[in-house]
């Protein structure tokens, strides 16, 4: 007989479809990057796609986003482009058979860090405050690595700050900055990339990850172009027509986003604000779709508060 919360979640199914959310997945993480990187161990993710493959049937992000019906369907995401994702999670995938689409940001192609990856290496190595004394933040209270993010701290205006202090700081190259935090590179490279993967494709996730709503219409439109064109002259990538908005909640876009987006002819914007998508999606000029991210192997107490929510 089944349970309760089999019950819940057969519920939310009947009526919703679902967007899974994930960015690095690993057995374990750097004691660096505690509390600022969302990680799932792949047993984990094991267990989240067993549990909800009997509630929802899995299709590519592409099928999921062009269905008028949503409901019962459910698409498998992942944000930021870790290598990780290639060799820990697309073995379970290929053993359900289920897509998936990996969102990029051409930044790290180069070997180049995220910002959000100096972010860490200043918390790592308690550099916030003398990094803060030469650069003025909006809205400084809460955690620094909340805060850096705030939409009225432009991305491009920080990040360059940022190279210059830990110019100045370092006294040589950066390239060592992901490996002092991670070990290695943790980023695919266009040689990682799976060109001819029946379950794998690729999307856009902006050229820096910055935060859109932070810039001007023109640092805006070249983060979302320069992505755009730079996927596209990879030979043979099977792209995604979503684009999905970086940090994604709705402070981190504006009327500038959409806009840029239909331009380009992407079909759906994904957003990240932990909610399950509704069976019908409101009829606009572009598609918004809702992502959840889970943190924990319970899945369906996850997502059963955030559908009470």
């Amino acid at each position: 007989m089944p349970g309760k919360s089999d019950r819940q979640i057969k519920l939310i199914a009947q009526d919703n479809g679902l967007i899974l959310l994930y960015h690095f997945i690993d057995h374990e993480i750097p004691d660096a990057l505690l509390n600022t990187l969302h990680n799932v161990p792949p047993i984990t993710l094991q267990r989240h796609i067993e549990v909800l493959c009997r509630f929802f049937k899995f299709v590519s992000l592409r099928e999921f986003s062009r269905a008028k019906s949503k409901r019962g369907l459910a698409a498998i995401t992942f944000d930021d482009g870790y290598k990780n994702v290639i060799k820990n999670a697309l073995p379970i995938l290929e053993s359900f058979g289920y897509p998936a689409t990996l969102f990029l940001n051409p930044i790290t192609f180069s070997k180049r860090c995220n910002w959000r990856d100096k972010i860490r290496y200043l918390i790592h190595h308690q550099l916030e405050q003398e990094f803060s004394s030469g650069f003025t933040f909006h809205n400084e209270s809460g955690r620094f690595y909340r805060y850096s993010k705030h939409p009225q701290n432009n991305s491009a205006l920080l990040d360059q700050a940022l190279d210059n202090f830990l110019d100045n700081f370092l006294k040589g190259p950066r390239n060592n900055l992901c490996d002092d935090l991670y070990g290695n590179s943790p980023y695919i490279q266009i040689p990682d990339l799976l060109t001819h993967h029946p379950l794998i494709s690729y999307g856009n996730h902006s050229q820096n990850h910055y935060v859109l709503s932070s810039l001007t219409n023109p640092q805006q439109a070249q983060e979302i172009e320069r992505a755009h064109q730079c996927l596209r002259d990879i030979p043979d990538l099977t792209l995604c027509e979503c684009f999905s908005a970086p940090f994604g909640s709705d402070q981190d876009i504006n009327s500038a986003t959409y806009e840029l987006v239909q331009a380009l002819d992407y079909q759906s914007l994904l957003m990240s604000r932990q909610r399950i998508q509704p069976g019908r999606s409101a009829t606009n000029k572009i598609q918004v779709l809702e992502r959840f991210m889970p943190r924990s192997d319970d899945i369906i107490g996850e997502l059963t508060h955030a559908y009470h929510m």
